[in-house]
């Protein structure tokens, strides 16, 4: 399934499937001209359907780039199914040794600085939600989408999969924020949610961002940035405030 958020951006949804509820692990794939530019390589589970979707948006040419936003199974496990252990398509990664990764070949970015990939311009974000310590998060300079990995992701009821955020009947729930964010962002019980907070109103600051598009989440529309924005930090506060943490020796 492919869902369109811009007339270049695309999503390549794909889910894993907890039963009653489906939680994304999509990518997305810009076009900038001639050129091909996908935002993480996806899952092993889903390789077939990303294989094929990819194929049939590139004219069975495959993607001239791949920009990780963090080397991990769900994010990288196809990078060599789609050309990126070959010298035809440009590996962009976001760790500091990408060769420690399995990734010998990739080009590293470097988190606060910019890239032209493939005649895009690509910023390189340290995220205050993420999983793991080589995690980005990219904007792209096109289009102004931030490409948010591990952050601003929710679950969802079946059918919903290729929803953005506008076609909610009122957005994307608090309770679906606040479930995937406690399952999948654990350290959050420790952290100050006002500490997070700034972080992202910093990020929002200084970049012009027109959409956010999750890799576990629905895409969110520019109309719905600041009511998922609340929805969001209500959710962490639910999270510092649902756990009691003991200081040590106390």
């Amino acid at each position: 399934m492919t869902v369109t958020l811009t007339q270049t951006v695309e999503c390549i949804s794909q889910c894993y499937d907890h039963g009653a509820e489906h939680e994304h692990v999509s990518l997305y794939l810009l076009e900038e001209g001639n050129e091909t530019i996908l935002i993480d390589s996806g899952s092993f589970y889903h390789r077939s359907e990303i294989m094929s979707s990819v194929d049939a948006a590139t004219d069975g040419d495959g993607p001239d780039a791949i920009v990780l936003s963090h080397s991990d199974y769900p994010h990288s496990a196809n990078v060599s199914p789609l050309g990126g252990a070959t010298n035809d398509v440009e590996l962009v990664a976001s760790s500091g040794a990408p060769e420690q990764q399995g990734l010998p070949d990739a080009r590293k970015c470097t988190i606060g600085e910019q890239l032209e990939v493939q005649g895009r311009t690509l910023s390189f974000i340290d995220p205050p939600l993420a999983d793991r310590s080589h995690t980005t998060w990219i904007y792209d300079h096109g289009d102004g989408i931030l490409f948010t990995a591990d952050g601003f992701g929710n679950y969802h009821q079946p059918g919903q999969c290729g929803y953005r955020s506008s076609d909610f009947d009122d957005m994307i729930s608090t309770e679906q924020i606040h479930k995937y964010h406690r399952d999948n962002l654990v350290w959050l019980r420790y952290v100050d949610p006002d500490k997070v907070e700034n972080r992202l109103n910093d990020i929002f600051g200084r970049f012009d961002v027109t959409a956010v598009a999750p890799i576990h989440g629905n895409p969110i529309t520019g109309e719905d940035l600041t009511l998922y924005r609340a929805r969001l930090y209500e959710s962490m506060k639910r999270i510092a405030d649902e756990y009691e943490v003991t200081p040590p020796g106390a």
